[in-house]
This record gives C-alpha cells, sequence and structure tokens, in this order.
C-alpha cells in the first residue's frame, strides 16, 4: 500500500495545530458550520434547497478537508459565490458542496475514502437539482479535487461536464484522481492549478488532457507551521482572487464559461490587482469553437436539507 497520501494528510493535520495568521479570510473562517455534505444554492434571489435554472450555466464550488470542523471552517464556495454575483449579476447557477464538518480517519486510505462517499453524495445531488454536466463547471480544492473527480464518475452516464477545475490537488491522490477515477474522460477540460514549495502539496500533472498552471504563493516557508497561509491555501485563495477581478491572469478567466458574464471590469470594492503571484502563459481555455451543451436537463425529484 502507498502510504504517502496517508503521511500528506497527517502532516496536515499536525500542521494545524498552528492554523491562525490566514484566519477570517474569503475563504478561510473561525468556527465551525455542522454541515456534512450539503448541496447550497447561492444563485442570485434562489433559496438555498431551490433548483437551478436550466436555461443558464450552472458553477459548483467546493472546498477541501477541514481537519479542525470545530474550529474553523472554509468559506470558499459562499465567498466565491458573492463575488460571481457581484461581478456577474444573475448570469449563473451557483451551487456549493459543504462538507466543513466531515471528519476523516487516517487509518485504512481514510481520506481517499471519505472522499468517494462525499462524491456520491454530491453527485446525487447534483442530478436532484436537475444540473447538467455539458453545461457545467465544477471548482474543487484539495481533497475535494477526489470528490469532484468520483462525482463525475458517478455522473458519466448524463456526459461530460463543460469544465473541472482543481485547485492544488494533493501530489499522493494524483493517482486517484487521474488514473483510478480517470477524470479527464469526465471533462472538456479539466485544469490543474498548482503550487510549488513545501508548503504547497500540489505539483504538474503529466497526464493527456490536463491543462497545468503553476501559481506561486506567498508565503513558502512560514506556510509550513501555519496551514492558513500556505502555499496550498493560497491557490484556493489566489482564484478566488480571479472571480472577483477580470483583469487578473488565469483562473476565473479560463472559465468556459466567461462569456457568459458580459461584465468587463470588476463591480466590487477593494478589487486585488494580481500582482502577488505568477502564472505561466498559455492559450486561453476554451478554444474558439467550444459549445456548451445548454440543453434543459430532466428535473428529478428532491432535495437537500441544511444541517
Amino acid at each position: 500500500m502507498d502510504i504517502r497520501p496517508q503521511n500528506l494528510f497527517l502532516a496536515i493535520a499536525l500542521l494545524t495545530l498552528s492554523v491562525g495568521c490566514g484566519l477570517n479570510t474569503a475563504v478561510l473562517q473561525k468556527g465551525g458550520n455542522g454541515r456534512c455534505g450539503v448541496l447550497l444554492n447561492y444563485s442570485c434571489g434562489a433559496r438555498p434547497c431551490d433548483p437551478i435554472d436550466p436555461a443558464k450555466p450552472t458553477i459548483v464550488i467546493t472546498h477541501g478537508w477541514n481537519p479542525l470542523p470545530n474550529k474553523i471552517h472554509t468559506t470558499f464556495g459562499s465567498s466565491g459565490a458573492q463575488a460571481l454575483r457581484c461581478r456577474c449579476g444573475d448570469s449563473y447557477n451557483i451551487l456549493s458542496w459543504d462538507w466543513n464538518a466531515v471528519k476523516i480517519s487516517l487509518k485504512n486510505d481514510g481520506p481517499k475514502r471519505t472522499a468517494h462517499c462525499q462524491g456520491r453524495m454530491l453527485a446525487q445531488s447534483l442530478r436532484a437539482r436537475g444540473v447538467n454536466p455539458c453545461s457545467t463547471q465544477i471548482i474543487a480544492h484539495s481533497l475535494g479535487s477526489v470528490v469532484v473527480a468520483k462525482a463525475a464518475l458517478c455522473m458519466s452516464d448524463r456526459g461530460p461536464f463543460a469544465q473541472i477545475t482543481l485547485l492544488d490537488p494533493p501530489t499522493g491522490m494524483h493517482d486517484e484522481i487521474f488514473c483510478n477515477l480517470a477524470v479527464t474522460r469526465h471533462a472538456r477540460v479539466v485544469e490543474n492549478y498548482w503550487s510549488p514549495g513545501i508548503s504547497g502539496y500540489g505539483d504538474e500533472v503529466c497526464c493527456r488532457g490536463v491543462r497545468n498552471y503553476e501559481v506561486k504563493g506567498d508565503h513558502p516557508i512560514l506556510g509550513i507551521v501555519d496551514l492558513s497561509i500556505s502555499n496550498h491555501v493560497g491557490v484556493m485563495r489566489w482564484y478566488y482572487d480571479t472571480m472577483c477581478c477580470p483583469s487578473m491572469p488565469c483562473g476565473f478567466q479560463n472559465s468556459v464559461f466567461v462569456n457568459c458574464c458580459g461584465c468587463e471590469h470588476c463591480l466590487c470594492p477593494g478589487c486585488v490587482n494580481g500582482e502577488r503571484t505568477e502564472v505561466p502563459s498559455e492559450p486561453p481555455v476554451p478554444p474558439g469553437d467550444y459549445r456548451a451543451d445548454m440543453s434543459e436537463p430532466e428535473l428529478l425529484e428532491g432535495s437537500d436539507l441544511l444541517n
């Protein structure tokens, strides 16, 4: 058995003992929220359990493992949704998979097994909301990448997702994501944003169909002892910033649905300039002949209950 993934998540758990400097940001807050896997609708005018509007493209956002569920929680989904509503108005269905309170055992492939379970739950919830993969982009951070890869496999009968964006998926999980779950078979565009250095947990993926982008963090050394400001968390914070500001390169600017927004300028105060991180110059995504399938999906009964 390959023990590298387990050792990595043990290291994450130990490092969180010193979490603090990067709390109370757009993507990481103090205090737990008790949610163990629920799909929340953050679209304009929608209630948390409402179905989507099948005429619009859908953006789904999820976080990674929260090792301190009683003390902190990730707000990437809600903050990202707020940024997109501010920037683009009512252009998208915006959903978030919140599994902050899920506790993970480090024994017997606990992280992988938990991620698979969450992925099956996510797929079931997406079906219940009437989500059509062909007009959907999913954005996932860290172990959430395994969750999303499993969900995409479970929904493969509905066709490939338009885009899957992975933010610093841990290197120890690359075989699971790209080989076992074969995420590139279940999405037309697959992105891998990864951060170098010892406080970044990802790496470039040498797999056909994956677009690699390197994101250089602000605290490659200090992030070793404070996970909240690590390069690993920094990739998620950086992608959130690209949601806020169209002037930043890559990130959400590479979304296959970015042209649906119709806004060239950021409407929110406090827009960041994107100078803190660098990404390689690559052709824009998607290719010019890309056409999303916006056909109306079948609406299935059922909804999630808030925890």
